[in-house]
């Protein structure tokens, strides 16, 4: 069983690589090694997480969200507690990116409670600091850009302190680059878009190299160097041609078109334009997904809370109700007790009354 394991774990491996340079490939190799029932359960499950997070990569928020669910589900019987930390923060993940921000929140909120109190803190640091990274995705998305970047260097400093975890480093510098743009400070988000370019290169990350050519394009623009620009992103394009992700491609199609508009060069204009609207219209349709998601998430959650202040109220309603028959109860006690005191009383009026004088007077 443990070279079954030992094999099903480096197939996790290689299939955890492919998730930000093939995604298709990341998930029909992982929906391959959860097929293998000769596998532990706790192979099986992190394989179901490679398939939801190769979703995410390639913006199916639902189908992501079904296979995150699944692998809760799969490992309800398993006693790890580090693969449950782990999936409650692939879920709360999901939640950031489908804009159900208070939900993402509390999850990440639960990651860290989770994460402080387990006994190895290098063995859960990683997911420790990539909570710190949605914190700060939330912030950034709700554009207060200097929370944001606190929450990304919490989690950088995490990862340096582990000596790992390149992609998610990556990952950070680039979210730090992206808000340095909106403050304004161009030669600082030059520096981290090619600190997550280097970190993208050593995992082999052809969507995060994208993401960081990106980036560092988007100041070419800012400063007006727009031929210099249309280099970086027709190199983010190639680099990108395999990871399917729509958000990704709609932003180097949005660069291209603005800068061939600035260089007065029209039918590269109309192309990446044409491509720009196409593109646009495949995310409405999956926000669409998200927001039916979010709309379900959300009643949920009212029923919940509803059904939480009706417990209540039944709870105190019978409490009420108890204490009203107690009160009732004790009222009635110490009436019947006065009245068969009262009546005591009466007859030992009465009889007194009813005893004749024993001593004659003259």
């Amino acid at each position: 069983m443990q070279i079954v394991d030992k094999e099903g774990d480096s197939l996790v491996i290689e299939a955890t690589k492919a998730v930000f340079k093939d995604p298709n490939k990341a998930i029909s190799s992982a929906l391959a090694i959860y097929d293998n029932s000769s596998f532990s359960k706790e192979i099986r499950t992190n394989a179901l997480m490679i398939v939801s997070t190769a979703y995410t990569s390639k913006r199916d928020y639902q189908k992501a969200l079904d296979y995150i669910v699944k692998a809760s589900e799969f490992s309800s019987q398993i006693d790890n507690k580090k693969l449950q930390i782990e999936i409650l923060f692939r879920t709360g993940i999901l939640y950031q990116q489908m804009k159900i921000y208070d939900k993402s929140i509390e999850y990440m909120e639960e990651v860290e409670k989770r994460c402080f109190n387990y006994p190895d803190r290098d063995a859960i640091g990683g997911t420790l600091a990539s909570s710190y990274l949605v914190k700060g995705f939330v912030y950034k998305d709700n554009l207060n850009c200097d929370i944001a970047v606190e929450f990304f260097k919490k989690g950088l400093k995490e990862y340096e302190r582990l000596g790992r975890h390149h992609h998610n480093r990556s990952i950070g510098h680039y979210n730090i680059g992206n808000c340095q743009i909106l403050l304004s400070e161009y030669a600082n988000a030059k520096e981290s878009f090619n600190k997550s370019r280097e970190l993208a290169n050593l995992e082999n990350a052809s969507s995060l190299v994208s993401f960081a050519e990106k980036g560092m394009a988007e100041v070419q623009t800012l400063e007006g160097r727009y031929q210099e620009s249309v280099l970086l992103l027709q190199s983010a394009l190639e680099e990108s041609k395999n990871v399917g992700d729509l958000v990704l491609n709609l932003g180097i199609y949005k660069g291209l078109f603005e800068n061939y508009l600035a260089l007065n060069n029209w039918s590269q204009y109309q192309k990446y334009y044409e491509l720009f609207l196409k593109t646009q219209l495949e995310i409405k349709k999956s926000e669409r997904n998200s927001v039916s998601i979010s709309i379900t998430e959300n009643s949920k959650k009212l029923d919940d809370d509803l059904n939480g202040i009706q417990s209540k109220f039944k709870n105190r309603i019978f409490i009420l109700i108890a204490l009203v028959l107690i009160f009732i109860s004790v009222v009635f006690f110490i009436e019947i007790k006065n009245i068969k005191a009262i009546k005591a009383l009466q007859q030992k009026i009465e009889s007194t009354q009813n005893i004749k004088p024993s001593i004659k007077i003259n």
